[in-house]
């Protein structure tokens, strides 16, 4: 790696860079599908991406904790900039989850305890469960965005339960 950018980006990585790469794409597909201008949506993403692959690979603990948070503002305010409607709401969606999978990737991790898309199966859920009752309920009234958000909430407990008895030993599973 070239010294220069070694010191710029720290701990740069395969899985790190796969992960900018799929935020940074999806984010800017969120701008500019939104009506946003494909110069400040690709800007805006990029640039939230570059300070995050700068922070996350420094050796300082708090760099790595909350190193995340420039992706996550650029997603946010292009998310926020944008008109709203199904699609931009599915990409969002989708670079929230890469975002979950970015966050679970470490510099500093030379071997792979766990399978990180296995925690995407609950946002996942929560995330499809919502596009579909945005789907199927009609709109412009309180009561029906109040009763979706009742649905949502009842399922992701639901699953949040179950969750807890797939991962449980089996004894513990028996009881339910």
């Amino acid at each position: 790696m070239n010294p220069v950018l070694g010191r710029v980006f720290p701990g740069l990585e395969g899985r790190s860079l796969r992960a900018a790469a799929v935020v940074t794409v999806l984010g800017g597909l969120v701008g500019v599908i939104g009506g946003e201008s494909v110069v400040l949506a690709l800007v805006l993403a990029l640039a939230g991406s570059l300070a995050t692959l700068s922070l996350r690979g420094r050796p300082n603990p708090l760099a790595e904790e909350y190193g995340l948070l420039p992706a996550i503002a650029a997603l946010g305010a292009l998310a926020a900039l944008a008109t709203p409607s199904l699609l931009v709401g599915l990409l969002a969606g989708v670079a929230g989850l890469g975002l979950l999978l970015w966050n679970a990737e470490s510099a500093r991790d030379t071997v792979r305890t766990a399978e990180p898309v296995e925690g995407l199966l609950i946002p996942g859920l929560g995330l499809a469960i919502a596009l579909l009752t945005a789907l199927s309920l009609p709109t412009a009234s309180a009561a029906v965005g109040a009763a979706a958000f009742a649905v949502v909430v009842a399922l992701a407990l639901v699953v949040w339960a179950l969750q807890g008895a797939l991962t449980a030993d089996p004894y513990a599973a028996k009881a339910l």
